[in-house]
């Protein structure tokens, strides 16, 4: 077993290996995968495209992990890692929008367009924005 693992290890040297664009792909492949099973087994739909899909998304994360042109590589999981962080700071604010509905309200500034958390208070109130130094005025109807 020790020399099968150093063979190995010997193999990806000088390869890319896995990143976390590799994992959202075999998640998505996996996630796919699921749902042709669920649309053949309980719809009795055969859907062939989804299986190609799965397996061109396999070849693509395979095919990353086993590349020699690390810059390239890098790039991408960069451009990946600035998209997923944007969409993922969306759900994070919807999710704290929800959570905090009892005691806060969010409000954007007109100015910065930053949000802004404040204490649950109807009416107009005045706030003073942190980021640029601005104040500007609210009405907050609930």
């Amino acid at each position: 077993m020790r020399n099968f693992l150093m063979k190995v290890s010997e193999f990806m040297r000088g390869r890319y290996g896995n990143d976390k664009l590799n994992t959202f792909i075999w998640i998505l492949a996996g996630i796919l995968y699921v749902v042709n099973l669920f649309l053949r087994i309980f719809f009795f739909v055969r859907t062939p495209v989804l299986i190609l899909i799965v397996l061109a998304l396999a070849t693509i994360a395979i095919l990353r992990s086993l590349s020699t042109n690390i810059t390239k590589r890098m790039y991408e999981n960069n451009r990946f890692l600035s998209i997923w962080g944007t969409v993922s700071d969306f759900f994070k604010r919807q999710y704290m929008k929800i959570r905090d509905f009892k005691t806060h309200r969010y409000v954007r500034c007109p100015y910065c367009k930053a949000q802004l958390r404040l204490k649950k208070r109807t009416g107009t109130q005045h706030i003073h924005c942190p980021r640029c130094d601005k104040d500007f005025k609210k009405n907050i109807l609930f």
